[in-house]
């Protein structure tokens, strides 16, 4: 590991707890076990190799959620024992991935006092998963032989309602995760059994 990725890896160790404000450039550079000033060799400022996190962090979850075939309509074609696998998979992964889950409580721990982290974490964790879940849910409505006698407008409103009603538990089971009160093997289980139940609820 080279000194730059070395910084940002302490870095994020260190802001993963402590939030971005909790966090100096003196406090990098002693876990790193560098001078202060041997951190401007490589980073312009703290905001600097927080942006870099950033980066490496949506290359990451961005591989984690392409869909087949570069088309996110794609997930709502797969059969529906792959697509529960691949719901399990992308969970797994999201949850003991190193890098993402410590992305992930730092972001959540900065966002309160930062208004840019804030929206960052929310476009990550709210938005943008809604917004996928929603195009996902429309497209396999719009399949059905009940969605193609409903109109489009309806379909939106149908879709990101059921958007909310999935998402929502999944991510509970990531908090529960995260917090240790459940392994691995219990939220994988209650993922299954919610995208089951959602399922069969919904008929797709």
């Amino acid at each position: 590991m080279t000194t730059k990725e070395s910084i940002e890896a302490e870095a994020l160790n260190l802001l993963c707890i402590k939030g971005y404000s909790g966090v100096s450039i003196r406090d990098i550079a002693r876990a790193v076990g560098i001078k202060e000033s041997s951190i401007y060799k490589h980073y312009k400022s703290k905001e600097d190799i927080f942006e870099t996190i950033v980066v490496h962090y949506m290359e990451k979850t961005e591989s984690i959620f392409a869909p087949p075939s570069g088309d996110p309509g794609a997930f709502a074609e797969l059969p529906k024992e792959m697509l529960i696998g691949m719901m399990k998979a992308t969970f797994q992964t999201f949850a003991m991935d190193e890098y993402i889950s410590k992305c992930r409580k730092l972001f959540m721990i900065s966002a309160p006092g930062d208004a840019k982290i804030g929206s960052l974490y929310t476009g990550s964790f709210i938005t943008e998963p809604i917004r996928l879940n929603t195009f996902i849910f429309q497209k396999l409505l719009a399949a059905s032989k009940a969605g193609r006698k409903t109109a489009e407008g309806e379909l939106l409103e149908k879709a990101a309602a059921m958007a909310y009603q999935f998402y929502s538990p999944v991510f509970l089971i990531l908090q529960e995760y995260d917090y240790g009160m459940v392994t691995m093997e219990e939220a994988l289980r209650k993922v299954e059994g919610i995208t089951e139940q959602f399922m069969e609820v919904y008929g797709l």
